[in-house]
């Protein structure tokens, strides 16, 4: 796991854009939005979604530019699927991509 992984894990990046998050850290981000599968137009993705919504979006093909890493894939009350990726652009977003240290038993 990437110290990155840890701070959006945290439920207060829930509350706040990603951009707004994620940019003050020097961020580069890639946000492609999608919305969720409508049940009148494509009633067996909505199914496929209402039933495992991380299988779904795993399965989305997202391009992600060089230099850029896939960061995340989720869903927001808006109805939206968000593929997040990003590139660290100063040493302290590089240093929030390393790996993190293991936590002591």
């Amino acid at each position: 796991m990437r110290l990155i992984d840890e701070l959006i894990a945290h439920p207060l990046f829930e509350e706040r854009p990603a951009k707004a998050v994620l940019e003050p850290l020097g961020f580069s981000i890639h946000a492609v939005f999608q919305e969720v599968p409508d049940e009148d137009e494509e009633p067996e993705d909505a199914e496929r979604f209402r039933a495992d919504p991380v299988g779904f979006m795993s399965q989305i093909v997202f391009e992600v530019p060089e230099g850029f890493a896939e960061l995340a894939r989720f869903d927001t009350e808006d109805c939206e699927i968000v593929l997040l990726a990003v590139k660290p652009t100063t040493p302290l977003a590089h240093a929030l991509m390393a790996p993190a240290a293991p936590k002591a038993a």
